[in-house]
């Protein structure tokens, strides 16, 4: 079976001085209407959202450094979308550079205190419920994922989740950038997400950084908008209403 290299980077990442004071409050899957929230709210209202400089640094020389072998350079918003790009994919060998693990994301907590994560393994089983923060356990159901190594900011709150992950998956290593080093960055696929929910708009030209980088160093275009208006979950989200409602429309016939 061939191996897949793929190397994930989250821009979130270099939101780390202060990404833990917002990162569970008031999320809205329309990244202008979360901002404008926590903007209207006395306790976010003067808040400065500072980027850590040298994560961004960390994150773009080893996005160049791929561009040197890899020509399969893929973007999107959200996290998940990267599954429009590998989930065709086997042995696949994951690099994540990102504030959060994006294994499961404790979307059950309030309704079931114990064994939430479970629950929401569960869902992404037998209902394929995906999105930007459980991509990597529906690659790893659908036995797709050879190895995954989670490259972190120190303060992620993620880490309480890591008995979890080392328990679901065969071969998972969570790092930060100090404790890892790449053996080459040879990599077959590479994606680079904004995630605007994470990442206060101030700063969103950093992803159009990215981009223009891709698109002078490998002479290709980015083709934004075949992208941009696109979001794997909810081509997933009614895939079982789909599949039975096609069903019962033959059987009619």
């Amino acid at each position: 079976m061939d191996m897949t290299k793929v190397l994930s980077i989250d821009l979130d990442y270099i939101m780390g001085p202060v990404i833990e004071t917002y990162n569970s409050f008031y999320f809205d899957y329309n990244p202008s209407t979360r901002w404008r929230n926590l903007d209207e709210l006395d306790k976010y209202k003067n808040l400065q959202y500072p980027i850590d400089q040298s994560s961004l640094m960390y994150c773009f020389n080893v996005f160049l450094k791929s561009l040197k072998y890899c020509d399969d350079i893929s973007f999107g918003y959200e996290h998940d979308d990267i599954l429009y790009h590998i989930s065709d994919c086997d042995n696949i060998k994951l690099i994540n550079i990102d504030h959060h693990d994006d294994v499961l994301s404790a979307d059950f907590f309030n309704t079931y205190k114990n064994g939430f994560l479970d629950k929401e393994y569960d869902e992404v089983v037998f209902s394929d419920r995906v999105h930007e923060g459980n991509w990597v356990s529906w690659l790893h159901k659908e036995n797709k994922l050879d190895s995954y190594v989670w490259i972190r900011n120190e303060n992620s709150s993620n880490v309480s989740r890591n008995n979890f992950n080392y328990n679901l998956l065969k071969s998972y290593l969570d790092t930060t950038r100090e404790n890892y080093k790449f053996i080459d960055y040879k990599f077959d696929k590479v994606f680079v997400c904004l995630s605007p929910q994470y990442v206060p708009k101030e700063h969103w030209h950093y992803f159009s950084m990215f981009i223009s980088s891709y698109e002078e160093f490998c002479e290709k275009g980015a083709n934004i908008m075949s992208w941009a208006n696109k979001k794997f979950e909810i081509e997933y989200r009614n895939k079982s209403v789909t599949n039975k409602v096609i069903k019962e429309t033959r059987v009619g016939k």
